[in-house]
Order: structure tokens, then sequence, then C-alpha cells
């Protein structure tokens, strides 16, 4: 039995969700069901399985950032996700991580959208092994085993490279970005989170922008390119230990007071 449970969703959220998101994608709701049915199938399994959908999941707001859109070498889209502990207890509170956007890379065009979730968690081999994504679980995992149902999602739940390379983004035209950040204000009216912890400066922009009713927390992003960041922020080498010290007792003192 695994130990912890993805995706689980009660009541109503997931219906709510969908008709969020199918406000900026077409899918189906049957679609985007199995899509999560087939990742919770797949939690424990090891290898990287993967799930395409065409390009004809998202059409922009303005006829010149589709084009750009239809000719990038790399689309990357992330689906919602959660987190909780197996352990049959239903009152457990939410926290809400929130990142950017669901970025990629490649060395070849890819034409289909490969579909992951936010850090790719549902992947066992990122959550225990990929150097990046297990710290970020690490960090996440200080949540759950407190208790709490931990939602993952990206402002930008889309993210568009530039047409002769995948390593470089196009920042969303002002129109697109506002059509996501009304999805994530009602997001978070879904799930209704005990706080929003943010991973980065825009996300944190972001939230301060849409005058959340709940409580913001804002943390550098737990890349390796913030190794300096965290460094100066801890006062310390910014070691894998260390982080996850210093993480579980500014948000666990942060989370208690609440």
């Amino acid at each position: 039995m695994s130990e912890y449970l993805f995706s689980q969703f009660r009541g109503n959220e997931f219906e709510d969700l969908y008709q969020q998101l199918s406000e900026v994608f077409t899918i189906s709701q049957n679609h985007l069901s199995l899509l999560y049915e087939i990742m919770r199938k797949e939690f424990e399994m090891e290898g990287f399985p993967e799930h395409t959908l065409s390009r004809d999941i998202f059409h922009s707001s303005t006829e010149s950032f589709q084009k750009s859109y239809d000719d990038a070498w790399l689309i990357g889209v992330d689906i919602p996700s959660i987190l909780e502990q197996n352990d049959n207890f239903l009152e457990k509170r939410t926290v809400v991580i929130l990142g950017q956007d669901p970025r990629r890379q490649s060395k070849e065009r890819v034409e289909e959208i490969t579909i992951g979730t936010p850090y790719a968690l549902h992947l066992n081999y990122c959550r225990e092994k990929h150097r990046s994504t297990r710290l970020y679980f690490d960090l996440i995992r200080v949540l759950l085993n407190e208790g709490y149902r931990v939602y993952l999602t990206d402002v930008f739940k889309i993210w568009v490279s530039e047409s002769n390379n995948g390593n470089h983004n196009i920042p969303l035209i002002e129109q697109d970005q506002k059509r996501f950040i009304k999805i994530l204000k009602a997001e978070l009216e879904i799930f209704e989170p005990l706080a929003v912890i943010t991973w980065g400066q825009v996300a944190t922009t972001t939230v301060n922008s849409i005058g959340l009713s709940g409580n913001p927390f804002e943390f550098p992003h737990p890349s390796p390119a913030n190794h300096k960041t965290w460094s100066n922020l801890m006062g310390k080498p910014a070691t894998r230990a260390n982080r996850i010290n210093f993480w579980q007792e500014k948000v666990l003192a942060f989370l208690n007071k609440l």
C-alpha cells in the first residue's frame, strides 16, 4: 500500500477544478479524469511513463501568439495535483505550494505536448531519486508528515518555448496570463487552503496581485539555480539537509500560528 495518496479529490473538487481548467484547455472531463486515474496507478511505478496530448488543447487569445505557440519547439502543460498521507483521516487542512510554470527542456523538437504534474511528483523516480525534484518532495514530505494535504499548482499551467530551441520560453501575452490568473483564484477558492506557500517571485507577485484572502508565505524556489539565495537566507551552505531543516523550522512555525 502506498504511503501517500495522489490526487484523491473529495466532494466536488474534481468537477469544480475541471470547470476551471476547461476555460483554457480543450479537454473532456472524462479524458482529464482518466489522466488522473492512470497517474494514480503509476504512482509507485519505476521509469518514465509519458502521456501526451495534441497542441490543439490550447488556443491563445490572439493570432500573433497563437502563431508563436504553433511554431514552438516544445510546449509543457502540467495539471494540478494534490498529495496526502494514506491514513484514512479525512479532516486534513490543505496547504498550497504555488510555482510559476511547467518548464520543459528538449534537444529535439516535440510536436505532442507531454502532460505532467508540478515537479513531476506523480513519478516515483522524481520523488525519490532525481537530483532536483527529490529535494522538492523532501520539502513537501515535511508537510505531508505533519498531516496536511498539499495542493501543487502553477500560476501559468503552460510553458511555450522559442521556435528554434527547447531551453528558453516565450512569456505568455497579458491576455492569456490573465486567463490563467483568473483560474488560479478560483482554484484557491475550491480547495480553501490554510495557507499558500509561493516558490519564486512570479508566484509571490501573482498571489499579492489577486488579493488572496488566505495566508501567503513567500519562499525561494528550491531549484539548484537558487543555491546562493538559500545559502544567504540560511547563513550556511545550501546543502540538502540544511535546506530541509530550515524549511521545516520556518514553514511549520508559520503554519502552527494559523
